[in-house]
């Protein structure tokens, strides 16, 4: 998701931080100074918990990070903040109904992390929860409102619970959204471009990228959910591919793999 147009008022700064500790949307980097291996960090230490939990994603070692998280909460069980960052680890390791369990306790220790917990809201549209995913992306908007991809997962849950063109009509505009091809992402669920225009703008815009290619990667992933949406499994399966292939890290990576696992998985 896109963090830049946050609301940067003082006294809602300090929910934004809680929210986003554990992903940055496209991707993470980690310190490359870090050992976050060596020891546990302490259990109320929750920037020490953020990294070693990425560090296990990206380690593969998701299920000792889980046992050891699980043991460190028991010291801080009322810590909204520890419940993000299980809940973000549950449902990047394909967990999806369990991360709810985690998600739904950040918000009953504090409900003024709901307006920002996106995290929840890409769950409620895996776990079949529509109806609450819309409402959920429908307060997200008014803490962050320049974000397409909030404008998209809404998308996607009212297309499921009202069909496309219903889902059309509905959408939550966004602001500018100056990433790579998210202004073409929204006119194609408002039915303004095709998907072959959303393709071409992720492409062909940037040159000689360095690293995680992002604006492939976005494209990829929301040509594909918005292919899934409309029921064209086989070009949904296309270009999901083509987006985990790119191998990019952080809790949107995460997305595309969990989506890609659940069409694998299907008969």
């Amino acid at each position: 998701m896109d963090l830049q147009n946050r609301q940067s008022a003082t006294s809602r700064r300090l929910w934004v931080l809680m929210a986003i500790a554990v992903v940055l949307g496209g991707g993470y980097v980690l310190n490359s100074d870090a050992s976050p291996w060596a020891q546990p960090p302490a259990p109320e230490d929750v920037n020490g918990w953020s990294d070693r939990i990425e560090a296990a994603l990206q380690q593969g070692r998701t299920d000792t990070a889980l046992v050891e998280l699980d043991r460190a909460m028991q010291s801080v069980p009322n810590n909204p903040q520890m419940h993000l960052i299980r809940g973000s680890l549950l449902f990047r390791s394909g967990k999806v109904e369990e991360s709810l369990v985690d998600f739904d306790k950040c918000i009953e220790l504090d409900p003024r992390m709901k307006p920002y917990l996106w995290q929840r809201g890409i769950s409620l549209y895996y776990a079949g929860k529509y109806q609450e995913g819309v409402d959920q992306f429908v307060e997200h908007r008014e803490v962050n409102p320049n974000d397409v991809e909030n404008a998209f997962w809404h998308f996607l849950c009212a297309a499921k619970l009202d069909g496309v063109e219903a889902a059309q009509k509905a959408i939550l505009l966004s602001g500018a959204d100056r990433r790579i091809p998210m202004m073409q992402v929204q006119e194609l669920i408002q039915g303004k471009t095709t998907p072959e225009a959303v393709i071409e703008a992720a492409e062909t815009t940037r040159k000689n990228i360095r690293g995680p290619d992002y604006d492939r990667f976005y494209g990829y992933l929301y040509v594909g959910l918005y292919y899934d949406a409309v029921g064209n499994e086989e070009l949904a399966k296309k270009w999901i591919e083509k987006c985990v292939d790119l191998k990019v890290d952080g809790y949107m990576g995460d997305v595309a793999r969990v989506h890609w696992n659940r069409m694998k998985r299907k008969p």
